[in-house]
């Protein structure tokens, strides 16, 4: 079994991500230019959204955080969030323009540049893609989805030992965080490529 053909399911939509994100907010800074009324509609419509995204009416999502966006235009979050709507709907072009968004408005924002890495990544722009995980190390070493996602296009480029290294990193963070969806996934890619290089192993 080559290597490549281990990550065909492993690029997953950011579904994955959604548990993490749905508790992210603006950075305080931000919350402060809003008065109470415009907080409490930012509230009610990034709920609603991730509502919506809980239960997979992305289109619904979509719309809206689209009028999150028009509404508060200079929330990264909010651009961030329509970015996932719109990369869960294939809609890729498109969420990289709003994850590129969030990080014109927040450089240090580590999901965005996850998700502008996994829109590379479904593209095939494997450096690129690279690129922006590191970009999200940088801001957060102890992120491992980034880690996780990192070392399976190190797989797609057959460069076996650096993506064991960083899934086994990104497999000890994600144990230590209790996240058994996660530890699984990672075990059992693991697994596979243990069999790749050892067809007797099972």
């Amino acid at each position: 079994m080559k290597l490549k053909s281990l990550i065909i399911s492993a690029l997953v939509p950011f579904y994955c991500v959604l548990p993490t994100i749905v508790t992210v907010m603006a950075p305080s800074q931000v919350l402060a230019q809003f008065s109470e009324r415009e907080k409490a509609e930012r509230t009610e419509l990034i709920q609603k959204a991730n509502s919506l995204l809980g239960q997979r009416d992305f289109t619904g999502a979509e719309e809206t955080l689209r009028q999150l966006v028009k509404k508060f235009p200079k929330d990264a979050f909010a651009h961030f969030q329509l970015g996932n709507a719109l990369y869960l709907q294939e809609k890729s072009d498109s969420a990289l323009v709003s994850f590129t968004e969030a990080v014109k408005l927040n450089p240090r924002y580590a999901l965005a540049y996850n998700g502008i890495g996994l829109v590379y990544a479904n593209q095939e722009r494997w450096d690129d893609a690279l690129a922006q995980f590191r970009k999200a190390l940088e801001i957060n070493p102890q992120y491992g989805d980034a880690l996780m996602y990192m070392g399976q296009v190190q797989l797609q480029l057959n460069k076996r030992d650096e993506a064991v290294a960083l899934l086994n990193k990104a497999l000890n963070i994600f144990k230590s965080q209790n996240r058994n969806d996660r530890v699984n996934r990672i075990e059992g890619l693991l697994r596979k490529i243990k069999q790749s290089d050892d067809p007797s192993v099972s």
